[in-house]
């Protein structure tokens, strides 16, 4: 290995052991593995901010909703693409699909039409009319029905503040635990 281009970061002197305590430096490896940290530790930091933000997301529903049983009485689609069919290389087919936007009727809300509030894109509707779903519905006043669940916001949240916690920890080992890195 060339060590030309290394700097000599401290003496030549042996510790009690018989070691040498001279360590090489590397000025272009240590600013490529700096910047992966710096990188890491704001990966972290969205990840935490995004997590929190969907506890807050998911309380809020909890706290200003009740859970009912909506009948859907209209669907109304339009044609959107979603990616499918993905190979080992993460290269996706754009399929076709439905993004469906609901109109519901509750016994919270007698004579009220209420309109979902998520529109995703899926293969097919999720709901045909007719159909009997879970729903939470805030004040009637406001017309709104939501088809998600407050669980799952919940989910999304612990899984964001999971990742970033793993984040952080590679980031924090590699910045408090190699002496050859200056952040």
């Amino acid at each position: 290995m060339d060590y030309s281009s290394y700097e000599r970061i401290a003496d030549d002197e042996e510790d009690s052991t018989g070691k040498s305590k001279a360590w090489l430096y590397d000025s272009e490896e240590s600013t490529r593995i700096a910047a992966a940290v710096n990188i890491c530790i704001l990966i972290a930091g969205l990840l935490f901010l995004v997590g929190a933000w969907q506890v807050v997301r998911a309380r809020h529903l909890q706290a200003t909703t009740t859970r009912e049983l909506c009948e859907i009485i209209d669907r109304r689609g339009k044609e959107c693409f979603y990616e499918c069919a993905c190979d080992g290389d993460g290269n996706c087919l754009q399929c076709t699909g439905v993004e469906s936007k609901y109109y519901g009727s509750s016994s919270k809300c007698e004579g009220d039409v209420l309109e979902s509030v998520y529109r995703q894109c899926y293969p097919a509707p999720r709901f045909d009319i007719g159909d009997i779903v879970q729903c939470f519905i805030p004040d009637c006043d406001e017309k709104m029905m939501y088809l998600g669940s407050p669980n799952h916001d919940y989910f999304a949240a612990v899984m964001m503040l999971a990742f970033g916690f793993l984040a952080s920890v590679v980031a924090c080992g590699y910045r408090y635990f190699q002496s050859h890195v200056s952040v």
